[in-house]
């Protein structure tokens, strides 16, 4: 990474070193008319996707009573991001991005309205969830990496870290929104409500969505070549060009095996180890987005107080941690603490890395490498699957127990190890 890079990073962080900060800046991205619309959208794009998650995660627990099964229709969002989310970030690069995002938005309400009305009339089965999950995973898959390069096309260089945070910021605030709304959902009206919901929460991001414009987004040269060779340019750039971003997907790898499946496996802990219902649950769900909400708060307020890439570094050994003493809870006020310090850690991870990807990528590639970037997220669904086979076999705190022990010897390695993450500004 070169000096300008470092410099625009350093930048968008808003770093706290000079201490000549006269007041908090943690709204300044909004002043930008486009980047509020697109946040206001994010805001219900999220509460959406946060009622999926835990009301699926739900509706196949008291089907099955299976954690595996139970963990794996939530998490399967993100499987097809293995398969096909290069492929979406090169659309991303190829067409306009907004249009896409609402193209996308418009089939997810009329599919959630439809599933909606299979759970009313009683005619669910199993596979009617997992079918609804793959649906949104493929859309999901494709509005990922578009909406992302949006937020860096709305707002300049400078207010990119600001405006990542408060991105971040809507799917925390919708982390507690949707566990506590799912939760109290569920246990009084009904849970078919949650999916009609959810419907209109996209259709309230496509309202926001259509006036937007995006005034900071460079003319595309992918659409000039092929979209093999649009795929190999992808993967290019992070090979030979800018090695430090593959350092940075390595570092997910950890978020997305051990912290990402915990919010899909809380059923089974709810259930199991607190021995609570649902409301609960959304609680649980609630605490961690709690947590991510006093993360990206500062952040967005007051910067990063440390490099990005060290910060990074040190959340996922905190994050660790918590799993890890979240799986010897079988006390409540305690499991919500350690929920509430993985929102953290998870958070501040996020919009670290984000924030340095985002300022070091030139924007006519910003789709694709954030594809790549997200491409692990699809290793989640899988972590969900087999983490859930784990508790199947032997106990819930066992299970986490082992992939936090994991997670906490990798990032302490990491910590150790990567001395070019711990240098990035």
């Amino acid at each position: 990474m070169d000096q300008d890079q470092r410099r625009v990073g350093a930048d968008a962080a808003g770093h706290m070193g000079s201490g000549r900060r006269p007041r908090l800046h943690t709204f300044s991205s909004l002043k930008n008319i486009d980047f509020r619309l697109l946040w206001a959208g994010s805001i219900f794009d999220n509460l959406a996707l946060w009622l999926q998650f835990i009301t699926l995660s739900w509706l196949v627990w008291s089907l099955t009573e299976s954690a595996s099964l139970s963990g794996a229709a939530a998490g399967l969002r993100g499987l097809p991001t293995l398969v096909i989310g290069p492929w979406a970030g090169v659309l991303a690069d190829r067409v306009d991005r907004r249009k896409l995002v609402i193209a996308l938005q418009i089939f997810l309400a009329v599919v959630a309205v439809f599933f909606a009305s299979l759970v009313a009339t009683g005619s669910v089965q199993v596979w009617h969830v997992f079918a609804y999950a793959s649906v949104s995973a493929v859309c999901f898959a494709f509005i990922m990496p578009a909406r992302q390069s949006l937020i860096a096309n709305t707002v300049p260089p400078e207010n990119m870290g600001n405006a990542f945070a408060l991105s971040a910021m809507t799917v925390t605030v919708n982390r507690l929104a949707g566990g506590l709304l799912g939760g109290l959902l569920i246990t009084t009206v009904g849970i078919q409500w949650n999916f009609f919901v959810e419907a209109g929460a996209y259709v309230g991001t496509v309202l926001l969505l259509i006036p937007m414009k995006t005034p900071y987004q460079q003319a595309s040269t992918a659409r000039f070549s092929s979209v093999m060779a649009n795929f190999k340019d992808g993967f290019r750039y992070i090979w030979q060009d800018n090695r430090i971003i593959l350092h940075l997907i390595v570092l997910g790898l950890i978020l997305n095996v051990v912290f990402i499946p915990i919010p899909a496996l809380l059923p089974a802990y709810t259930s199991k180890v607190l021995t609570a219902d649902a409301s609960v649950g959304g609680f649980l769900l609630a605490a961690q987005g709690v947590g991510g909400i006093t993360a990206t708060v500062a952040i967005a307020s007051l910067g990063f107080v440390i490099n990005k890439g060290n910060l990074g570094l040190i959340c996922l050994v905190l994050g660790s941690i918590s799993v890890l003493v979240l799986a010897q809870s079988h006390w409540l006020a305690l499991s919500i603490a350690m929920l509430i310090v993985l929102g953290i850690s998870q958070s501040t991870f996020i919009v670290s890395t984000q924030t340095l990807i985002q300022s070091m990528v030139p924007d006519t590639l910003r789709g694709r490498i954030t594809s790549i970037y997200m491409l692990e997220f699809g290793l989640g669904p899988i972590a969900i699957v087999l983490i859930g086979i784990l508790m199947d076999l032997t106990t819930v705190p066992s299970a986490l127990t082992i992939v936090a022990s994991v997670g906490l010897a990798l990032s302490i390695l990491f910590l150790a190890a990567f001395k070019q993450v711990r240098g990035l500004a």
